[in-house]
């Protein structure tokens, strides 16, 4: 599980961040204004409308590529915790945490083996003197957040997708993303389509909808291999350029170096 095993501090990615991608809105309810879930993509950013201008103003589906094979970058899982107003508090890998430091104005590194309890510790700070309907929405959650080119948008740059659906979601993207990397190798520049569907909860006695994003190859399983097997074999392959004359043609991916 990637929140107790990944102790090292995320990699930067050399991409700039284009925009943010979302499946809920706010919303004014009795007054008051509450997150809602939807069944499209909502994009995010300065350069929103050039995604729309592709893909049209509902969007329930993505073209993307993973930029990189590192979970850390494209695929990370962490755990946060935030202040009663939102703001990001405190996050980690369940070993290394980092807490805001209001003193020194930035977050202060610490690990359980220092700090067995600084979970509870954290926690405990920030429910102080908080209304106990409030105090109970304090709690480290976990989030995982994918980064990753969308194909055909003349931009370089990722898009990023975060979800705290820790029942639905967040297990879906995350173990497809591990089988899919186990199974063929690598997922750097592989086709995939992001997607999002509203689904009826079968529980009993539950009837209400909420959205569940999917990643999709867009690719047969033989294609998949032969593409993993000529990245692996031809490290320095200009792969985006193969990728931009040939990305809806697989199939003319040579099956053997030449």
């Amino acid at each position: 599980m990637r929140i107790q095993s990944d102790s090292n501090p995320s990699p930067s990615s050399a991409l700039t961040e284009l925009g943010r991608i979302a499946v809920g809105e706010k919303v004014e309810r009795s007054g008051q204004v509450v997150p809602s879930s939807i069944d499209s993509f909502r994009i995010r950013g300065d350069h929103a409308e050039t995604v729309h201008k592709v893909y049209g103003e509902t969007i329930t589906e993505l073209p993307i590529l993973f930029y990189s094979d590192q979970e850390e970058i494209v695929c990370n899982e962490r755990l946060e915790i935030r202040t009663a107003d939102g703001k990001l508090f405190g996050y980690g890998d369940n070993y290394t945490f980092h807490i805001w430091n209001d003193e020194l104005k930035k977050y202060a590194v610490t690990n359980t083996e220092k700090r067995p309890q600084i979970k509870e510790e954290t926690i405990t700070f920030l429910q102080k003197n908080l209304h106990p309907g409030k105090a109970k929405l304090i709690k480290w959650l976990p989030v995982l957040t994918l980064r990753f080119v969308i194909r055909d948008i003349p931009l370089l740059g990722y898009w990023q997708f975060s979800t705290r659906a820790v029942q639905t979601t967040i297990p879906n993207l995350r173990n497809k993303f591990d089988e899919y990397k186990k199974l063929f190798g690598s997922v750097q520049y592989l086709p995939f389509l992001l997607k999002v569907k509203k689904v009826k909860s079968n529980k009993p006695g539950m009837v209400y909808q909420y959205p569940i994003v999917d990643l999709v190859p867009q690719f047969s399983f033989e294609t998949a291999h032969r593409l993993a097997r000529y990245l692996r074999e031809n490290p320095q392959a200009d792969v985006g350029h193969w990728l931009s004359e040939n990305g809806d043609k697989p199939e003319q991916l040579p099956t053997a170096i030449e």
